[in-house]
């Protein structure tokens, strides 16, 4: 229920706008019949006007977040159109479908702006009431949808009527109690009605008719079917508008112009065409009938010929007027009178009854004309054929007058080829009583002109004129007209607007079938570039979603070249640096917690001997006992060591928190690294007697001078030592060699003692790490000193190694010092 509630009436009226506007820029001469009479001069404007208002209000529709004023532009130019087109096409001319349809469109359009504020579109009571509005109209007024859209139901309009009432009060039931199967088989008979009535249109081709019924067919097609409504987000969607504004629109602008173009061309090549047969029907009669005139007047006044007629010479005349019929090629018969109307000689070609045509009014007009040529109105001879006559008197001397009688065949100058083109209508009509002298299309004669009841006589009064009616079939059409010189004939072309302006209309539809084909392939290809996209951008939406995870796969496949698949790879490199930096933190968060346990486990160790032997002598001070001198050496030496080890402690954590903050440099100066060698040997064997036999020197004969930090050296060599003594079992050699190699000094500290497994080797000088048989064999320590020692090597410049053959095979400590190029101290 919540499609059908939502379903908007600016929907329906865009895409009726974009329809009728369409047709009335594209095929403007499609309306000119008589329904449009009153926008006829203005449709392309209005058809304009059509276009920008559904154009702008889509583009709002399409994009919510343009500022607000976009969609009240686009909603005043269409209702401004719709207003306009109501008024003129269905008010005026009493239309009663359109008079109902755009009424209720118009009005459920501006109460619409107020319900969607809750989300609920009035498309459904706009259907409701158009049905039941068409309902009681068909019932009541039927012959009115006979005369405009469904001639071909006749009887069956009133049916048609109570079932759109039926279906309209359907329709609204189902929406005033929420029940969507309801309001869906009323939707799916009205879109039959309306399909019905599109097709009734369609035979009268009402373009905009054939529009309107098509959209609502449609809108219920669409509400029936539909389940939900689209969700208008996402890339898809954002691809999708891009596509219909960006392919569809411009192809109908640049398609509307070159319509334009081509129909004020061909306009104005119609209106030539059509001047230019008037001008070519008028050059020849007001020829024919010069020519005519003249050789009648040259006759008359012949000499011999009037002698003849003074004498009574039968032959004479009858072989001068036989002369006149057959060869001068104008006059088809030809025939003397005398004053009183009798004949003196008949048509040799017709043969015609001899008498008194003195009641003729060529006859009554000649005997008051005077000396000139008169043109006749057309008539019927007494063998009934349409004639008109040229007449000229004769002066035959002593008062006595003839009258010289001259006939052109109204049948045969309809029989004449028109020098218009194929498609335009020629009429030749005599102004005095509007009787007809050809029609090239049926042929009549002497009936009244049937260019004076379509545009009337007054308007043909103009020597010449161009002007636009309407036929008897109620279409438009454009008459041109010029009257013959020295005649009272008037000559008129007249030509159908739609037979003339079929090509136009053909390209027209041809642009705008173009354009609703490559608005339909570019929308399925922004479908499937849409697809392609939005499960790329899926893909990356979901590696994010789990980014950081532990143990979940964070790569997404890239695809192709574009942005996106470089996107991914960004991506991929990114989640590849993530899982390192969170695998060192856990590292780093691992190696601080074993830190934090070795350190308060190293810290206690030294702590509780100190604890409990100052408290001993606490006791012994407190009781008055004393100690001989010699236990109190011991007792001194023990707190001693413990000191020590404390400071040791205490000095690499401090050095390794110097190390991390950058704060630790050196002071270097010119020093002997043999006599310091010799100086950490002696001072550990005394501290540590016990180990004194095991530890060896191994000093070359010449002292090694060079620049170093003496303290930091020395606090190298006693690290280097002291853990090959701790690893090493009782008796067990230590060696201590110093020599110079290459230009550098070379210290080498190897034992025979516990070795370092191949797989600790990598990390043996990395901050708070052990060898797993270092651990095992506990002989105390953070795991900080030889970390210490490469910091102090590498910033002296030189280089440390270690060498082991695997467990129990021993250590060999390699320390190289560059004796040229030493750092300086920060």
């Amino acid at each position: 229920m919540e499609l059908l509630e939502r379903a908007r009436v600016e929907w329906i009226t865009v895409a009726v706008g974009l329809v009728v506007g369409t047709s009335m820029v594209f095929v403007p001469y499609e309306f000119g019949a008589v329904l449009f009479q009153y926008i006829y001069p203005y449709v392309r404007p209005l058809g304009s006007l059509f276009l920008v208002g559904a154009g702008v209000m889509l583009a709002a529709l399409m994009y919510p977040a343009w500022p607000p004023f976009v969609g009240r532009v686009g909603r005043a130019f269409m209702l401004a159109a719709l207003a306009i087109y109501w008024w003129t096409v269905c008010v005026l001319p009493v239309g009663p479908t359109g008079t109902v349809l755009y009424l209720l469109m118009m009005a459920m359009f501006v109460m619409e702006r107020r319900t969607l504020r809750r989300g609920q579109g009035l498309l459904l009571a706009f259907l409701s009431g158009v049905a039941l509005c068409f309902g009681v109209l068909m019932a009541w007024a039927p012959q009115g949808f006979v005369r405009f859209a469904m001639a071909a139901m006749g009887a069956y309009v009133r049916w048609t009527g109570l079932l759109f009432f039926l279906l309209g009060a359907v329709l609204a039931v189902g929406l005033w109690r929420r029940k969507p199967l309801l309001c869906r088989l009323a939707l799916g008979g009205l879109g039959l009605l309306f399909l019905n009535l599109t097709i009734g249109v369609a035979s009268w081709r009402s373009w905009s008719g054939l529009g309107s019924y098509a959209v609502l067919a449609l809108a219920c097609a669409l509400l029936v079917w539909g389940r939900r409504w689209p969700a208008l987000e996402g890339v898809r969607w954002r691809l999708f508008r891009g596509m219909a504004l960006a392919s569809v629109l411009p192809i109908v602008a640049v398609g509307a112009v070159a319509s334009y173009l081509a129909q004020k061309a061909l306009e104005a090549e119609l209106h030539g065409k059509a001047q230019q047969a008037v001008a070519a029907e008028t050059a020849w009669l007001a020829q024919t009938a010069s020519m005519a005139s003249s050789l009648l007047r040259v006759y008359s006044q012949g000499p011999a010929f009037v002698a003849m007629v003074r004498a009574g010479n039968r032959e004479g005349i009858q072989e001068r007027l036989t002369l006149l019929e057959s060869q001068s090629g104008l006059f088809d018969a030809a025939w003397l009178l005398d004053e009183t109307g009798d004949t003196l000689m008949t048509s040799v070609r017709l043969n015609w009854v001899n008498g008194n045509f003195a009641y003729r009014s060529y006859f009554q007009d000649a005997l008051k004309g005077g000396s000139q040529v008169l043109l006749s109105r057309p008539f019927l001879s007494r063998t009934n054929l349409p004639f008109v006559v040229f007449t000229v008197p004769m002066d035959l001397g002593a008062g006595r007058r003839a009258f010289l009688v001259a006939a052109l065949s109204l049948k045969r100058l309809g029989l004449q080829p028109s020098l218009a083109s194929p498609g335009y209508r020629v009429e030749i009509f005599d102004r005095r009583d509007g009787s007809l002298l050809r029609e090239t299309e049926r042929g009549n004669v002497l009936s009244r002109a049937p260019v004076l009841d379509l545009v009337g006589a007054r308007a043909l009064t103009r020597p010449e004129g161009l002007q636009e009616a309407f036929d008897d079939t109620g279409r438009r059409m454009v008459v041109a007209h010029a009257q013959v010189e020295g005649t009272p004939w008037t000559v008129v072309v007249t030509a159908q607007m739609r037979e003339a302006f079929a090509p136009v209309t053909r390209m027209g539809g041809w642009v705008v079938a173009i354009a609703v084909l490559a608005g339909a392939i570019a929308l399925v290809l922004s479908q499937w570039v849409g697809r392609d996209v939005a499960q790329r951008l899926e893909s990356l939406r979901d590696g994010f979603a789990v980014l950081g995870t532990p143990s979940v796969e964070q790569r997404v496949p890239a695809r192709g070249d574009d942005e996106i698949a470089q996107l991914t790879v960004g991506f991929n490199e990114m989640a590849a640096r993530i899982d390192r930096t969170q695998k060192e933190l856990r590292e780093a968060i691992a190696i601080r917690d074993q830190f934090l346990s070795m350190a308060s486990h190293e810290l206690r160790t030294p702590l509780t001997p100190l604890k409990a032997t100052l408290d001993l002598l606490i006791r012994q001070l407190g009781s008055g006992q004393g100690t001989n001198p010699e236990r109190q050496r011991e007792t001194i030496a023990r707190l001693n060591r413990q000191v020590d080890r404390l400071t040791r402690l205490i000095g690499d954590m401090l050095d390794v928190s110097r190390l991390q903050s950058g704060r630790f440099t050196l002071t270097v100066a010119p020093m002997d690294v043999a006599a310091l060698a010799r100086e950490v040997v002696e001072r550990i064997q005394v501290t540590r007697p016990e180990r004194a036999e095991q530890l060896t020197l191994e000093l070359p004969t010449v002292s090694l001078v060079g620049r170093w930090d003496e303290q930091r050296l020395d606090q190298l060599l006693t690290n280097l030592v002291e853990n090959a003594l701790r690893y090493s079992p009782p008796g067990a050699p230590v060696v201590v060699r110093v020599l110079e190699e290459d230009g550098q000094v070379r210290v080498e500290v190897e034992d025979r003692g516990i070795g370092i497994p191949e797989e600790s080797v990598p990390q043996l000088f990395t901050p708070f790490f052990r060898a797993r048989n270092a651990t095992e064999h506990y002989a105390g320590g953070l795991g900080l000193g030889l970390a210490i020692c490469r910091e102090i090597v590498e910033r002296h410049g030189g280089r440390i190694g270690v060498r082991s053959d695997g467990p129990g095979q021993g250590t060999c400590f390699t320390v190289n010092l560059p004796r040229a190029a030493i750092a300086e101290a920060a």
